[in-house]
């Protein structure tokens, strides 16, 4: 009975830890309403966290309104993805979609990678 009860107790904890591990971060920024920049990233994506430390460390999120999307957790934002990108020629959605992908929605310009979001923004603020 004793090792049952072990048993359950160590299944409890794995399930509690693979739970809370696999939990999607908490979307940070504006609303895709107020929004001025929408930005498609995925947690665990490095060219996403290229992204992400550029805009943190030089402040932009305070200077242009942006609505960070996760993709890789988060369904709702995975086919909001897919409808953006239909708004943009210069993507070839047949290849698959990747991430980091911005859409700015001033002139419907879709940004893909981090090179290139990350020279908009230093050109465009």
């Amino acid at each position: 009975m004793k090792k049952i009860l072990i048993a359950i107790v160590v299944i409890l904890v794995i399930v509690f830890t693979f739970k809370t591990l696999s939990t999607p971060p908490k979307t940070k920024g504006v609303s895709q309403e107020e929004a001025e920049l929408i930005l498609f990233w995925g947690d665990g994506c490095p060219h996403c966290k290229i992204v992400d430390e550029y805009i943190t460390s030089n402040k932009t999120d305070e200077k242009v309104k942006i609505s960070y999307k996760e993709v890789y957790y988060n369904k709702t934002n995975q086919n909001l993805l897919q409808e953006t990108v239909k708004k943009c020629p210069s993507i070839d959605s047949t290849q698959g979609i990747g991430v980091p992908l911005a859409f700015v929605k001033s002139d419907n310009t879709c940004l893909y990678g981090d090179t290139p979001i990350i020279d908009w923004l230093k050109t465009h603020l």
